[in-house]
């Protein structure tokens, strides 16, 4: 592949963004409670101390945040790797370390449903990013604790494809 071919999709999870929406509701209901009882003094007849309401707001805003890094799994393919990332997690494969790849004929309740999961499939252990209402394609690693990652993607045989003479012309 020459080096300023590329593939790159983004596919959008959106369990996680409704998850992210219903967290983030809860996170400023917590900013307005410590808000209002600063401002207008406790808040019913056994009210809660102000740091309560101060640290579950810091706790909602960091469990947002952790669960909006879901909303979108972005895969780029070029001439070094495939890489393929939830937000800040992410996974880089060199071509050289690809033995294949092959569409996933797993079911994700298989891996214990979508995003990020470990699973065993077939005696091996698969690392799978996965969204809901896309296939998948998994590459077979060459090493590594998890010998096999599979990805969601809405172009599985273009991936698939690429992938296939990329790691036939010896990466």
């Amino acid at each position: 592949m020459p080096e300023d071919e590329f593939y790159e999709e983004a596919l959008p999870f959106l369990l996680a963004a409704v998850a992210t929406l219903v967290i983030l509701l809860v996170t400023l209901l917590m900013l307005a409670l410590f808000v209002l009882q600063l401002v207008s003094g406790p808040l019913g007849s056994r009210p809660a101390p102000n740091w309560f309401y101060l640290v579950m707001f810091i706790f909602m805003a960091a469990i947002t945040y952790l669960v909006a890094n879901f909303m979108t799994l972005v895969i780029r393919i070029n001439g070094q790797s495939v890489t393929v990332a939830y937000g800040l997690i992410k996974k880089t494969i060199l071509w050289g370390d690809i033995e294949e790849g092959f569409l996933d004929s797993s079911s994700p309740l298989g891996y214990g449903g979508w995003g990020a999961r470990l699973a065993r499939v077939g005696g091996r252990w698969r690392l799978a990013f996965n969204v809901i209402g896309a296939p998948g394609v998994v590459l077979r690693l060459r090493k590594g604790w998890a010998r096999e990652f599979m990805f969601s993607t809405r172009n599985p045989e273009q991936v698939l494809a690429i992938i296939t003479r990329q790691i036939g012309a010896g990466g």
